[in-house]
């Protein structure tokens, strides 16, 4: 499970307290990954991404930095999400490489093929969405859980017809946009491994309880399908 972090939840751009709250969501909700979506300068990126990777590793949770691998690397950071206006998977892979670093790469997609293009990129996970209209994208359809099933199918699809059983397997599904406690059950039933959550944690009176409930919920399934 992913956990959105904007300048929003951060106090603005110098507030100290929005980071102390994700810090205490790294280590009481843990295992978690915290994602760091915040729109806000390099420099102070930086300072946050290397404030809370420590934290994260010794809680065994995860730090995730949108669109910046540089930064992700000089943090600690375990992962680095690219977005539409990202550097490319195998771009990102060079960065990484010529940096002797390791990083897993998440691809953000919003269709079956764009999921298929960024498979083929070698991409270790996909967040896939809008699933469901939320306010954060406002004017945006959500695609419902059939799109998760629809990209479940195409990458399964694609696996088949290499006609290699070494063939890498599918990356997971990461579903985004609009879910909730209420909401986990359809989209992991339509094939997501997981979900990326931000309103559903930080808007309620709890965020470390909403956090637990929820994760809590997606390992009750995970263990019903197996």
């Amino acid at each position: 499970m992913h956990v959105l972090v904007s300048e929003r939840e951060l106090g603005g751009p110098h507030g100290p307290a929005g980071l102390t709250a994700v810090e205490r969501l790294l280590e009481r909700a843990a295992p978690v990954a915290v994602h760091l979506r915040a729109r806000i300068g390099t420099r102070r990126l930086f300072e946050i991404a290397d404030r809370l990777a420590p934290i994260a590793s010794r809680a065994g949770s995860w730090l995730v930095v949108n669109g910046r691998p540089d930064v992700a690397l000089a943090a600690g950071a375990r992962a680095v999400q690219l977005g539409r206006t990202a550097l490319g998977v195998e771009e990102t892979r060079r960065v990484i490489r010529a940096c002797a670093g390791s990083l897993a790469i998440g691809a953000s997609v919003h269709d079956a093929e764009g999921a298929l293009r960024a498979a083929r990129e070698g991409a270790d996970y996909l967040v896939l969405g809008t699933i469901y209209a939320t306010p954060s994208h406002p004017g945006v359809e959500g695609s419902g859980p059939a799109a998760v099933s629809a990209v479940r199918r195409r990458l399964a699809a694609h696996r088949l017809a290499v006609h290699r059983p070494s063939a890498r397997r599918p990356p997971p599904i990461l579903a985004i946009g609009g879910v909730n406690a209420d909401r986990v059950e359809e989209v992991t039933e339509a094939g997501a491994h997981g979900i990326v959550v931000g309103r559903a944690v930080w808007s309620a009176a709890d965020p470390e309880r909403a956090a637990l409930d929820l994760r809590g919920r997606l390992d009750m399934l995970d263990r019903n399908r197996t």
